[in-house]
């Protein structure tokens, strides 16, 4: 992992590129648990009502063949490792807490010209002088700080937290995440600061296409609070079939990553279509949510059958 790192982050590497690497790697991460046999996978990977029970060993839900010794005893030291390390499913809040704390914390250092915000946008600026306008960074800054507050105003009063837990490993990598993108959504537009900052000149100029990428933003935030009233309006454990589950299984991923990519496209620096470093984030939103896409579908399947779960997509039209 050291020598992936050292590859993905060079020495003279901006802050910008080191916030990149670390989607990039926690995509690897999870984008390789795919690969491990499914009961494996579902001890690290599912939670709630998809954590898998314990069954001591019994057939393979996939191929009802017994599974290896060998297999059966990783499970079991996972399950309990696992089991050893949870948190409640409600601690998912914690992740728009910490969204929003972060856009009132960059806020303020803004405001302030704050010592951490000054030492990262110098060093941001040296390595990469070019980036985003002023105005796209007051915008970009303000819908991700919308996005946080929405999340948690939803985790509060919408969504219906289970009691089941989840592995503490899925808390502290959204921590992270979040942490990441809060630094992540402005940090390619350090040398707009720095200017500002310098010349007093605080007025924003907005390149045409960042009304259009903000409209998808929103388009794909409204879209998604209706994904999640619906899905706290259904009885537990109930097949969500209205709005836009008639076709996805989990829309309310793919308006996530449809968030996202307005962002990055919004964020997009003089001469590139995309902000690379909210790209990477996307990355990791799309890896995290489509393999957990994969598993609630699998759940569908066994809980519902085959036929009431059809053929809708899982996440994305046509791919997944």
């Amino acid at each position: 992992m050291g020598n992936v790192a050292s590859s993905l982050v060079p020495a003279n590497a901006s802050p910008a590129q080191c916030t990149q690497a670390f989607f990039v790697l926690s995509s690897a991460f999870i984008f390789s648990i795919q690969f491990l046999p499914d009961e494996i996978r579902g001890v690290l990977m599912d939670y709630g009502a998809r954590r898998p029970q314990q069954d001591n060993g019994s057939a393979s839900k996939d191929s009802g063949a017994s599974p290896s010794p060998a297999l059966v005893k990783l499970k079991a030291v996972l399950a309990k490792l696992t089991d050893c390390t949870q948190v409640p499913h409600s601690w998912f809040r914690h992740f728009y807490i910490v969204s929003v704390g972060w856009s009132i914390f960059w806020l303020s250092q803004f405001l302030s010209k704050g010592r951490l915000m000054t030492a990262i946008a110098a060093w941001q600026a040296k390595v990469a002088p070019k980036g985003m306008g002023l105005g796209q960074t007051y915008i970009v800054a303000a819908l991700m700080a919308i996005q946080g507050s929405r999340r948690l105003y939803e985790s509060y009063f919408v969504a219906r937290m289970g009691k089941s837990p989840m592995w503490c490993v899925h808390w502290a990598l959204g921590l992270a995440y979040y942490t990441a993108m809060g630094l992540g959504v402005w940090v390619e537009g350090s040398g707009s600061i720095l200017e500002a900052w310098k010349t007093g000149n605080y007025k924003p100029s907005v390149p045409g296409f960042v009304p259009f990428a903000a409209a998808l933003f929103m388009a794909a935030s409204a879209k998604q609070n209706e994904c999640h009233a619906h899905l706290a309006s259904l009885k537990k454990y109930t097949l969500p079939k209205e709005g836009l589950f008639k076709y996805f299984l989990c829309p309310h991923y793919t308006c996530e990553c449809l968030l996202y990519l307005g962002l990055s496209l919004a964020a997009a620096p003089q001469g590139s279509t995309f902000n690379k470093t909210i790209l990477s984030g996307l990355l990791f939103v799309t890896v995290n949510l489509g393999a957990t896409a994969y598993g609630t579908k699998q759940w569908y399947v066994e809980k519902f059958g085959a036929e009431q779960v059809g053929k809708r997509w899982m996440m994305i039209p046509y791919l997944w």
